[in-house]
């Protein structure tokens, strides 16, 4: 099981990273019947996103077997957030194309995302950084791609539709290398700071907020 990352922070938040190394098949023979349904597999059509869904309940197993966690399950609300069933346990989750990463806290909300820097973060920056964060950024594809996974961090956390990255979800200024960095949710009569984490992962950026 390529776990490469597992972690508890200091706010009682555990972290685990997987990096995608098995096949399709070899994925769903590692899958118990009682965290994948054939009705889950049949709306995943595309075989990489199956291989990604595979990987985050997996991943997800891996997490709440360590933590003593009973698994009934995952369901969404009705703002399409995951949950646990039967829980009172947090989760986020986040994957790419090579790495799945899943955070669990006990008793608070949480977000995590994972991105890589590229050129289109440069282009559609306008749209989801307000001038202060754009001149901070400027065009440094590392701090861009921070900015945004950090912004979609904070989004699942607050878990629901109808946000604007610009207005409801600001970053601090922060130096490219900082491995803590401050954000804000400010949305109706919701307005709290929050503390992020950074961390490097080969080519991908982990921003979690817990």
């Amino acid at each position: 099981m390529p776990i490469i990352i597992e972690k508890q922070y200091s706010n009682q938040a555990h972290v685990a990273v997987w990096h995608i190394t098995e096949s399709h098949d070899e994925l769903q023979a590692m899958l118990p019947s009682a965290i994948l349904t054939d009705a889950e597999l049949a709306d995943i059509r595309h075989a990489q996103k199956q291989i990604e869904f595979f990987c985050s309940r997996l991943t997800i197993k891996y997490l709440v077997d360590k933590l003593g966690i009973g698994y009934l399950g995952i369901k969404k609300d009705e703002y399409g957030k995951p949950y646990l069933v039967g829980s009172n346990w947090h989760f986020s989750l986040t994957h790419t194309a090579e790495y799945i990463a899943v955070v669990m806290h006990p008793s608070r909300p949480l977000g995590v995302d994972m991105e890589q820097p590229s050129e289109k973060l440069l282009r559609i920056a306008h749209k989801f950084l307000s001038e202060t964060e754009r001149n901070d950024a400027d065009s440094d594809s590392d701090k861009l791609c921070i900015y945004w996974s950090a912004k979609e961090a904070l989004y699942k956390l607050y878990g629901k539709r109808k946000i604007i990255f610009i207005d409801n979800l600001l970053i601090c200024p922060f130096r490219k290398n900082q491995q803590v960095i401050n954000g804000r949710l400010r949305i109706n009569e919701i307005d709290e700071q929050y503390t992020l984490i950074v961390e490097r992962i080969a080519q991908y950026y982990l921003v979690t907020v817990c």
